[in-house]
């Protein structure tokens, strides 16, 4: 192959790779999501009894309450529905902020919901409460300010 055809393909493959960036809605849409501007209350589960007891025998979950869990081990979690009777969704958060994944949490189920990859963080909200605030798997959280507030 000649040296001119190898620089034509280079470019061309650069070009191309730059087009499809350029174009895909997706690529580099996160956003950076403060919680607190959405939530009015944010409870911390960051011990081993607040996080097993989590949002348990609790009925109704306003729109703008949250329970925010920190582990002390980033590693895959998983959570369940235990005598817990309101609809949920959960959203897996790693280390650096990044929601991996959003699950619904089926009331009263004790069937495990686990995080895919290693995670740090979870918060439980109500059920469809990401979908009504456009906040998407890859968005990013400020975990910063959500822990700079647990006292």
């Amino acid at each position: 192959m000649s040296r001119p055809f190898q620089t034509y393909v280079q470019r061309s493959y650069k070009l191309y790779i730059l087009i499809f960036l350029l174009l895909s809605p997706n690529i580099g849409a996160a956003k950076l999501i403060d919680l607190n501007n959405y939530l009015d209350e944010i409870d911390i589960a960051n011990t081993f009894e607040l996080r097993k007891k989590g949002l348990m025998y609790i009925k109704n979950i306003s729109d703008d309450y949250g329970m925010f869990f920190a582990w002390d081990y980033n590693k895959t979690q998983c959570m369940w529905m235990k005598n817990t009777p309101a609809e949920l969704d959960v959203a897996f958060i790693n280390k650096d902020g990044k929601i991996i994944e959003i699950h619904y949490m089926e009331p009263f189920s004790e069937e495990s919901v686990c995080s895919s990859k290693p995670v740090l963080y979870a918060i439980e909200v109500r059920k469809d409460w990401f979908k009504h605030n456009k906040i998407e798997v890859g968005d990013i959280i400020n975990i910063n300010n959500i822990l700079s507030n647990d006292n």
